[in-house]
């Protein structure tokens, strides 16, 4: 296997990871804002910082698939044309 494709491999697998902590980031944002809980917004600060460093690091692995051509790694990874 080419190591681009070795990246490319490695680079789908960090999106999945981004993808499934964006979610989870989420259920805990709407636990946050459950108004009639009185620990409501107490993690209103955790999940901005989260958020916002979430973003940050989903652009940067966005940058690094276009770098990397994973676009044109993607017949080596599964066999087809995207």
């Amino acid at each position: 296997m080419k190591n681009t494709t070795m990246k490319a491999a490695v680079l789908s697998d960090m999106v999945n990871l981004l993808n499934q902590l964006e979610c989870k980031l989420s259920v805990v944002d709407s636990l946050d804002r459950d108004y009639s809980q009185p620990d409501s917004m107490d993690l209103h600060d955790q999940v901005h910082s989260m958020s916002k460093h979430l973003h940050s690091l989903t652009q940067a692995v966005r940058r690094a698939n276009e770098v990397n051509g994973v676009d044109a790694e993607y017949d080596n990874l599964f066999g087809e044309t995207a």
